[in-house]
C-alpha cells in the first residue's frame, strides 16, 4: 500500500462563491490549501505516480494533523472530519485516482500534532481493491 505524507496543514473544504457572471471561485484558508497543494504534490509523489492515475476501486485512508492552537478546550480539531477529507481527495483526482468516485472504502482521522510547535500536516494511503472485494 503506498503512503505518503505531505506537509501541508490539512484545511476543511468549503463551499466556493459564485460571482456575479457564475464563475465559481475559493476564498481564505481552502484557497492557500490548494495552492499549496499544487506546488508540492508531484515533488511528494514522486516518479511513481506517473502510471496513475489508478482506475480501479479503492480504500483510501487519511490520516489529518492539526497544529493546536496556543489555547483551546477542544480534545480534537473543530472542523467536520469529512471536509478534510473531501479538500484533500479533490486534489487528487486525474494524479492518483481518475475520480474520487472510485473510492469504495475511506478511513478519515483528525487529531492534534504531538508537539505544539510543531506545523500540520496529512498522511495518505491508498489500496487497489480487487472487484470480488
Amino acid at each position: 500500500m503506498p503512503t505518503w505524507n505531505f506537509p501541508i496543514s490539512p484545511v476543511a473544504a468549503s463551499r466556493p462563491r459564485v460571482s456575479k457572471f457564475g464563475h465559481a471561485y475559493y476564498t481564505g484558508p481552502y484557497k492557500l490549501f490548494r495552492q499549496d497543494m499544487m506546488q508540492v504534490k508531484d515533488s511528494i509523489l514522486g516518479p511513481d505516480h506517473e502510471a496513475l492515475p489508478l482506475t480501479s476501486l479503492l480504500e483510501v485512508t487519511i490520516d489529518c494533523f492539526v497544529k493546536r492552537p496556543k489555547t483551546t478546550k477542544l480534545l480534537l480539531p473543530k472542523a467536520d472530519v469529512d471536509n478534510y477529507a473531501k479538500s484533500i481527495l479533490d486534489q487528487f483526482n486525474d494524479v492518483l485516482w481518475t475520480d474520487d468516485r472510485q473510492i469504495q472504502t475511506l478511513h478519515v482521522s483528525k487529531n492534534w500534532t504531538e508537539n505544539n510547535e510543531q506545523e500540520g500536516y496529512f498522511v495518505l494511503s491508498i489500496e487497489e481493491l480487487n472487484a470480488n472485494d
